[in-house]
């Protein structure tokens, strides 16, 4: 785990509610966890739960505390909001005070600056004694940050995948991500005012919280038809939903604006356009919106130059309270670049807005422009969103996908608008009409608008206004690094990040060009590779099926394998016909242990002449082949081969020689151990045709290891030596007895050692016998 300050990760720009006397300037941090969504907390402030008096003065002495705020008590104890001084606080404890109090927390954390460091400090070190200490966090809306968000219960899909929302698709708004992306910045909040002119407001659920009727009232009908006298009794209502209905409220339906809008000024229309205009101005005077919805037309045809001119004045004047303009084209499937002025949407100081079918073409009843200037149709948003069947009742947020018109366009368009101004504030309104133009999508609304084919697009004009560029996923392979070299059948560590626009962590997949697909995620890793040069290709795809790529190459070659002979023993020399234990050990780079057994052999030579061929690490030549001769044994493991030469002589005419049996193990024993020493018990016995059985004071037992090592485990008081005759020595059998072996620093995990037990008869003859003993090391 790791905890560090990023002077880049910018805390959201809100304003905090005065808490109490001294809780008037409270101040936002910012913490991004390992996933890399930042959340905001409130600096300096702390809440903390006691359970008496003298604990919560003692928590005021250690951090300067000033109590803010608090909750009746009750009889557990009471809960505080405390300013602290964090400069107390040590960020040199940070990590291992959290990592006691909540040993599953991992990965990299951030900071924006040093005192929200110093705070976590502070509540690290406080959790680390058992204080029950809360940090502020600031909320945020729920549904959005993970791409899911849901409305009226009778629409199944989630808004994300809606056609006029989602990224990608036809028309490719982008809206749902563009919210995203304001959440990840955080500045997804409620701060923009939105002014509709319209008849028919009825307010329910998707509505802002705050509204502002003038000339209007809840519940009162449109008395205007719409386009071609068709009754519109609730028009407004549908008007603000396309443009702000609520976002993941389970009702109704959603807009653009839904989560930035913290005022809606609901304006009256009229029959004539000289109050129209009236009441707007005034409202606008008054309100001073950022956006302002005129979701109506009229063509004009005598007097058009007045008109335009007296328009223009008027919405000028609107324009100048600081407002952004958006007005319908109409549904009238016309040209509006003709001798015919449409108004208001033929303004120079209005943005006049098309509608788009869902493949993006353009809507059949929509006007359009053949000029691409900006008294005509300026740019297109989608034609048909989702309404409420029956708007004028509140209590029925069932919906339908046919609010269709370029009252719906003008609106949604309004509503991307609001989303480019709660991502800067500092825009004018005729900065953000100049981006959200800039960035639109241009193209595909067909032959016969040879004018504007500018297409919404809210991800990227958000993107702009918050100066982040909305490009491929970013990825970065941290292991393995590139021109690497691992062993044939080494696993590999696979070790990378890929973060999409919202600097949200994203899958990986990860592919070899040998290969193919190896492994998914940001750590992991794979077994083994082909022989051969890789290029190691780390993809990952966004939500909005953009993908990013980064490569490296890596060799994986064939490192070469140790082999030694552990028995026979280097310098044996024993009587012929008794079988020999052959003991081999292996170790391979690429895979840190002894290579397969399929892949050891012995080859066993008396003279010239094979007398043995064995696969495995272990095989035996049979008493029936040990003749007198001089023999070369070869052990080959992985493409390495050792030799290790023996001999055999004949037995003396009229003798037999002695033969040995180890009882104790009786077979090959493997052991484990965590020190550097095992105790292992060995027993054996011996015959002899002349002597019979034979006293374990003429036993020898030896081991032999890796590296040549050898050791003598017991010897018998009357094993020959060589000494003199008659020397005196004190009775000692090793018949059996407790034998201590030693891990050996052989690069391997396991020591292996072969335990010879030789018999000497009376006449010097030996007969012998081995056995294999393990010794696994386990680190403690």
């Amino acid at each position: 785990m790791t905890v560090r300050v990023d002077p880049g990760l910018a805390a959201p720009r809100l304003p905090i509610d005065p808490v109490g006397r001294l809780g008037t300037d409270r101040q936002v941090g910012v913490v991004a966890g390992p996933d890399g969504r930042p959340a905001g907390l409130v600096l300096d402030e702390v809440m903390v739960r006691v359970s008496d008096p003298t604990e919560l003065d003692a928590f005021l002495a250690r951090w300067g505390g000033q109590v803010l705020d608090s909750f009746p008590p009750d009889r557990q104890g009471q809960d505080h909001l405390v300013r602290v001084d964090a400069a107390r606080a040590d960020p040199a404890g940070l990590v291992a005070d959290l990592l006691a109090a909540e040993p599953h927390q991992s990965g990299a954390y951030r900071v924006g600056d040093e005192r929200a460091l110093r705070l976590l400090a502070l509540a690290a070190a406080e959790w680390r004694a058992g204080t029950e200490l809360v940090l502020d966090w600031l909320v945020e809306p729920a549904g959005i940050a993970d791409g899911e968000v849901f409305e009226a219960p009778d629409i199944a899909t989630n808004v994300f995948d809606w056609s006029f929302m989602r990224a990608g698709g036809a028309m490719d708004t982008g809206v749902a991500p563009a919210w995203q992306l304001l959440q990840s910045k955080g500045k997804l909040t409620k701060q923009i005012k939105y002014l509709v002119q319209d008849g028919g407001f009825q307010h329910n659920p998707d509505f802002p919280n705050s509204v502002s009727l003038h000339a209007a009232e809840w519940g009162e009908a449109n008395v205007n038809d719409c386009t071609n006298g068709t009754p519109c009794p609730w028009h407004a209502t549908n008007v603000v939903l396309a443009g702000m209905g609520r976002v993941d409220n389970g009702y109704g339906t959603a807009g653009p604006a839904g989560p930035v809008v913290d005022e809606l000024v609901a304006v009256r229309n009229g029959i004539d356009y000289w109050t129209v205009l009236r009441r707007l101005e005034k409202a606008a005077e008054q309100t001073r919106p950022d956006v302002v919805n005129l979701s109506f037309t009229r063509d004009v045809n005598i007097g058009t130059k007045h008109a335009r001119t007296w328009t223009d004045r008027r919405m000028k004047h609107v324009r100048d309270t600081g407002a952004l303009i958006v007005a319908s084209a109409g549904n009238y499937a016309q040209n509006v670049d003709t001798g015919t002025l449409w108004v208001p949407c033929e303004s120079t100081h209005v943005m006049c807005v098309g509608g788009m079918r869902s493949n993006a073409m353009l809507a059949a009843d929509s006007s359009f422009g053949t000029s691409d200037v900006p008294t005509s149709v300026e740019i297109y948003g989608p034609m048909c969103v989702r309404g409420l069947v029956h708007a004028g009742n509140p209590a029925d947020g069932t919906t339908t996908p046919d609010s269709c018109g370029t009252s719906v366009a003008a609106p949604f368009v309004g509503g991307v608008a609001a989303l480019v101004m709660a991502a800067d504030p500092d825009l004018t309104a005729s900065q953000v009409r100049d981006l959200l133009n800039d960035t639109a999508h241009v193209g595909g609304l067909g032959a016969t608008v040879t004018g504007s084919q500018r297409r919404i697009d809210a991800l990227a004009a958000v993107a702009a206004a918050l100066g982040v560029k909305v490009g491929k996923p970013t990825v970065t392979i941290s292991t393995p690094k590139t021109g690497q070299k691992v062993g044939v059948g080494q696993s590999v560590d696979l070790w990378g990040t890929a973060t999409d626009f919202l600097g949200k962590e994203i899958p990986l997949t990860w592919t070899s060009s040998r290969d193919g697909v190896v492994a998914t995620g940001s750590q992991t890793f794979v077994p083994a590779l082909s022989a051969g040069t890789h290029v190691i290709t780390a993809s990952a795809t966004d939500s909005l099926g953009r993908t990013g790529s980064a490569a490296v190459t890596v060799t994986v070659v064939d490192g070469p394998t140790t082999a030694a002979i552990i028995s026979p023993p280097a310098g044996l020399a024993l009587p012929a016909g008794q079988s020999v234990g052959l003991l081999g050990t292996s170790h391979d780079p690429d895979t840190f242990g002894p290579v397969p057994d399929a892949e050891a052999s012995w080859t066993v030579r008396r003279g010239n002449t094979v007398v043995l061929q064995k696969t495995h690490h272990q095989a035996l030549l049979p008493a029936a082949t040990v003749t007198p001769g001089t023999y070369t044994v070869t052990f080959t493991a992985g493409g390495t081969s050792v030799q290790r030469a023996f001999t055999v002589t004949s037995v003396p005419a009229g003798q037999s020689r002695p033969t040995a049996t180890i009882t104790k193990p009786t077979s090959a024993l493997t052991v484990t151990t965590i020190g550097s020493e095992v105790s292992v018990a060995l027993a054996g016995s011996g015959t002899d045709a002349e002597d019979g059985a034979i006293s374990g004071t003429r036993y020898r037992w030896t081991a032999h290891g890796d590296g040549g090592a050898k050791k003598v485990l017991c010897q018998g008081s009357a094993v020959p030596t060589g000494g003199p005759i008659g020397d005196v020595v004190i009775p000692k059998s090793c018949a059996s007895f407790t034998a201590q072996l030693d891990t050996l620093d052989s690069g391997n995990a396991t020591t292996t050692w072969s335990v010879w037990l030789e018999v000497f008869d009376s006449t010097g003859l030996v007969g012998t016998d081995s056995v294999p003993v393990l010794i696994q090391h386990l680190t403690p």
